[in-house]
């Protein structure tokens, strides 16, 4: 199907997490696309949103909003209702992980990790439903991790398979409306992503040499936006996501766990 504009209507791409990372990444090749007249970057921070917003071939509206939070989900729900873009494109990319076993985890990061990772991706996908125009696209961020339940990863790839489900369910609700959802799920990938990830110090995790080589956010947006156009349900990004995806379909989660615990240690 593809997608229609009535003239004279402005379309609009709404991308959140796009101060850093993927979010970012999805703002400028959506806003190259040639397919939005405007992009919504919203993120916490305003200062790299307004920076990125310069660096965009079209007009951007910057949204300062932490979408963890009940007042920046209320924040950008108000700006929607007030402003009734037509929609293109929905990218709730703003989330977060943290490594560590349970008790290695802080309550606040386990708390902002489903706040944010799966309150915030459901409750910005709904508010933007009744702007989408027919043929429009939602991609929802998913990881590699959403295949096998990952102990001292645990909540992260939790939250994560909750948003490959919830994905595959609305893609049939909105298929009368005539628009797609496609979840993409890559695996290491070169962001900002392991700064956070990566903060507890001393805890089971990865080391960085068994993550590598680490993907480039640019070709993994690029491969997402070309699915989403195909109106696919899944995206994967490489031979070892592709891998665990089709392992994940044949092999006990015992095995897929052993399997995922032999990459950790201590540094």
């Amino acid at each position: 199907m593809k997608e229609t504009q009535t003239p004279g209507v402005i379309r609009a791409a709404l991308i959140t997490g796009a101060s850093s990372g993927m979010g970012r990444e999805f703002a400028r090749q959506l806003s190259a696309l040639g397919e939005c007249d405007e992009v919504w970057l919203v993120a916490r921070r305003r200062e790299p949103l307004e920076t990125l917003a310069k660096e965009l071939g079209v007009p951007a509206r910057v949204i300062p909003a932490d979408l963890s939070t009940d007042e920046g989900l209320a924040a950008l729900k108000e700006a929607l209702s007030e402003a009734r873009p037509t929609l293109s494109w929905v990218v709730p990319a703003a989330g977060f992980g943290v490594f560590g076993r349970y008790d290695e985890v802080s309550d606040e990061d386990v708390s902002k990790m489903i706040d944010l990772n799966v309150k915030g991706a459901v409750a910005v996908t709904r508010m933007a439903i009744p702007y989408i125009q027919r043929g429009g696209h939602i991609v929802e961020l998913g990881s590699g991790s959403v295949f096998c339940p990952l102990p001292n990863f645990n909540v992260y790839a939790s939250s994560k398979a909750f948003i490959l489900h919830f994905s595959r369910a609305l893609r049939e609700e909105l298929k009368h409306l005539g628009v797609s959802c496609t979840v993409f799920c890559p695996g290491w990938v070169d962001t900002s992503f392991f700064s956070v990830a990566d903060k507890e110090g001393d805890v089971r995790k990865p080391p960085m040499e068994k993550r590598k080589p680490l993907l480039k956010a640019d070709r993994c947006v690029r491969g997402a936006i070309r699915a989403a156009k195909r109106r696919r349900a899944l995206y994967t990004t490489n031979w070892y996501t592709k891998l665990e995806h089709l392992l994940s379909k044949l092999l006990p989660a015992p095995m897929l766990i052993a399997g995922w615990k032999s990459m950790q240690n201590r540094k």
